[in-house]
């Protein structure tokens, strides 16, 4: 056997498929088939507590419903990443664009987001967008995503099944040959998804752990430690940061009011002025700024910080240093995060962000590679699928319009010189596959000139006798047409 036939051998699973198949996804209980209503409490999370009986899985989770700097990231991305469309391509062994694999695939990507059984019930299958997106929203929360390919028993998908990362546990029994095992939440038996049809993608993977992390990890000490800012400011504000009313109680003027039998016993006396003050803090302490004052001589009463109240409370140097460390840990741009001083944001930033939305859409797009590859040889297929997405573009479509229509006649340019073929050029402006019926126009020179083959004799034309220049004008052409008007 040759050396390229061993290598483009493919070797499919033995067996039919699991129906059903085998993982289970985060919401599964088996103990309880029902899914409890949550409390809808997240308002009443508090970082500085949970942080210490929680690990950075579970506080990320919680973090994105109740904080906002975390939630703002993750919608902007999976808005940003999401306005990219998807670009599904089939290759044969030989590196060729293979039409009916791209077909192939495209039906399979058809069954698994379309209704066709209506004898079941209800049924909930995800658009492509839908899967997309919580793929892009786990491994923005896990660093990595999972999922297993669900077959029924003639080997057809019918479902991509996402599983949470944080169920998984590892074991490498050789060097760099890792097996997965799931231990799901309410479950005591362990599920071995050493199987074909599951499939994995790392986003910016750490070298050194099989384990991933969330590329916001970096932003709960920051949060926390804002957190801890915001809370100590609301208290200080209740102190220093408004007008306060300041009482002064005369307390010779109530001494000469003291009734007579108790003015020579000292202990009455001071029983006597502590009940008169504590009167008279709790007339003032329920007082509303509606409410009017009013008093006897006894009390004399002043409003203090009245004109400058703000004047004691320098934090904006402080929360601008904890909105810095946070924008970074976030890996966004102010903008994202609502905290840009301005309608304009630097292009080096936008761009930045871009590209970390593309990074995230090839972790999306390996999965999607994997899956249909497997999927389209399992129906006797040699090719293999590539899934890309298109780069993410901030500028509006009317705005990209002129370098649309530069690129898509740039392309019609390579595909008249047969530099391209027909199907690349579809796929490359279209993102699908040529229609039926299309010409093929690869290498017919579609777009050269009509009179490009003529050829002039240069040798007996004279300026003298052509001082116009019309014998270098190529002969029935729209040039050599004169513009006299008949008579």
């Amino acid at each position: 056997m040759a050396l390229s036939d061993s290598i483009a051998q493919i070797l499919l699973p033995k067996g039919k498929g699991v129906k059903g198949g085998k993982g289970y996804t985060p919401t599964f209980n088996p103990r309880d088939e029902k899914i409890a209503v949550p409390g809808y409490q997240q308002h009443l999370d508090d970082l500085l507590n949970s942080r210490i009986a929680n690990d950075s899985r579970s506080l990320l989770n919680t973090m994105v419903n109740h904080d906002p700097d975390v939630s703002s990231a993750i919608h902007s991305y999976l808005t940003i990443a999401g306005s990219a469309e998807p670009v599904i391509t089939a290759y044969n062994p030989d590196g060729e664009i293979d039409i009916e694999g791209t077909k192939l695939a495209r039906r399979v990507l058809e069954n698994l987001t379309t209704v066709n059984d209506y004898t079941v019930g209800y049924s909930d299958k995800p658009t492509l967008s839908s899967i997309a997106d919580e793929l892009r929203y786990m491994t923005l929360l896990r660093g990595m995503v999972a999922a297993e390919l669900v077959l029924d028993k003639s080997y057809i998908p019918t479902e991509l099944r996402i599983v949470d990362p944080v169920s998984l546990e590892w074991r490498e029994a050789k060097p760099g040959v890792y097996r997965p095992i799931q231990k799901p939440a309410g479950a005591n038996t362990e599920i071995d998804l050493n199987i074909p049809t599951f499939f994995t993608s790392r986003f910016h993977q750490n070298p050194t752990s099989i384990y991933t992390f969330s590329t916001f990890v970096s932003a709960i000490n920051t949060i926390t430690a804002r957190t801890a800012v915001i809370n100590e400011l609301y208290r200080i504000m209740r102190i220093v940061g408004y007008p306060r009313m300041d009482v002064t109680v005369l307390q010779d003027v109530i001494e000469r009011n003291v009734p007579p039998n108790i003015r020579d016993n000292p202990d009455e006396m001071r029983n006597y002025v502590s009940r008169e003050l504590d009167t008279i803090r709790g007339v003032i302490s329920g007082l509303t700024a509606r409410d009017a004052f009013v008093h006897s001589d006894t009390i004399k009463a002043e409003i203090i910080n009245d004109k400058n109240p703000s004047a004691g409370l320098q934090i904006e140097r402080v929360i601008d240093i904890l909105d810095n460390q946070n924008q970074a840990a976030l890996k966004v741009m102010p903008a994202v995060v609502g905290k840009s001083s301005n309608g304009q944001v630097a292009s080096t930033e936008a761009r930045l962000f871009a590209l970390n939305a593309d990074a995230l859409n090839r972790v999306i797009g390996s999965l999607f590679t994997k899956a249909l590859t497997l999927a389209i040889r399992l129906a006797g297929s040699e090719s293999r699928v590539h899934v890309r997405y298109r780069p993410v573009e901030l500028r509006p479509v009317l705005e990209l319009e002129p370098q649309l229509t530069m690129r898509a006649s740039r392309l019609r340019n390579e595909l008249s010189l047969g530099t391209i073929t027909d199907d690349e050029y579809h796929l490359e402006v279209f993102g699908r596959p040529a229609p039926a019926g299309a010409p093929q126009l690869s290498g017919t020179n579609f777009l050269k000139p009509a009179d490009a083959d003529v050829t002039i004799d240069t040798e007996g034309v004279s300026p003298n006798d052509d001082p116009l220049g019309r014998g270098l004008t190529a002969p029935g052409s729209e040039s050599a047409k004169s513009n006299d008007v008949e008579k």
